[in-house]
């Protein structure tokens, strides 16, 4: 009985996750709910780009996405956005937008590792235990 319930129970679970999305076939995060950082700053530059999942967990939740602790963008489940950073290791965050339901919850950070002429990707995953943010590794 015990293996039957937490199989059930796995499988509730395994249902409630996010799925990883190819960089490709997230849409761009609109104009207007970028903030900062679209302009490659004087001299070297790199480029990060943070990808949220696609899936029904936290849908109905966008997530504000910091760089540095400076508002950058607010992003919807399956959307994309870039930041041209200078190189170094500035901390991408990732927050609730909101408040009520879309509210409450720490902003979760990662240092990033930004190189000249390149580009670093990040992914928002979420299940019922919340979201996070990591590097993107392509699935494909």
């Amino acid at each position: 009985m015990r293996i039957l319930i937490s199989a059930f129970s796995g499988a509730l679970l395994a249902g409630c996750a996010s799925s990883a999305i190819p960089l490709l076939q997230a849409d761009p995060v609109p104009n207007d709910e970028i903030y900062a950082f679209q302009s490659r700053p004087a001299g070297e530059s790199g480029k990060v780009t943070v990808v949220r999942d696609a899936g029904m967990v936290g849908s109905g939740c966008d997530i504000v996405v910091y760089v540095d602790g400076r508002k950058a963008a607010k992003i919807g489940t399956g959307q994309r956005a870039s930041f041209y950073l200078p190189p170094g290791n500035p901390s991408i965050g990732a927050g609730l937008a909101g408040s009520g339901l879309c509210g409450g919850a720490a902003i979760r950070t990662i240092s990033a590792n930004v190189k000249s002429g390149k580009e670093s990707l990040y992914r928002i995953s979420g299940d019922m235990s919340g979201f996070f943010i990591g590097p993107y590794v392509d699935y494909q």
